[in-house]
């Protein structure tokens, strides 16, 4: 009866130790690759900035108010480094092979949902 203890006292070790080291070499969970929540802010009201620089107004009204929602909510959080945000989205929509359109699509829907998930934020725009 010993040995089955110690088999499984081993096993629970064994996977505490395995979901530690996965959990120790997972990303940080910040979007796009940012190393600090100021720095995922940044990148998100560049989204959000560069959207409205392309619409310039001019797009769905529904659209427009929510991403004027969201470069309100990200610039309080982006400190005082925004333009490290645009840098990182100009690397990044601009690499070989990726849609600015498409790419900007999904970033907006990538930091709407972490501003709601993760922040609990409520977006007007959406009632």
């Amino acid at each position: 009866m010993g040995w089955l203890v110690t088999g499984l006292v081993a096993v629970a070790a064994a996977l505490m130790a395995t979901v530690w080291w996965q959990g120790s070499a997972a990303p940080s969970g910040l979007l796009h690759g940012a190393t600090s929540a100021a720095g995922e802010a940044a990148y998100c009201l560049a989204v959000a900035e560069r959207i409205s620089e392309i619409t310039r107004g001019q797009g769905d009204p529904r659209l427009e108010r929510h991403l004027d929602e969201q470069i309100d909510l990200w610039r309080l959080r982006a400190g005082h480094q925004p333009g490290l945000g645009r840098a990182a989205l100009a690397r990044d929509s601009a690499a070989p092979g990726v849609n600015e359109g498409a790419y900007l699509h999904v970033a907006v829907q990538d930091c709407a949902m972490r501003a709601i998930k993760f922040y609990g934020h409520r977006f007007d725009g959406f009632d």
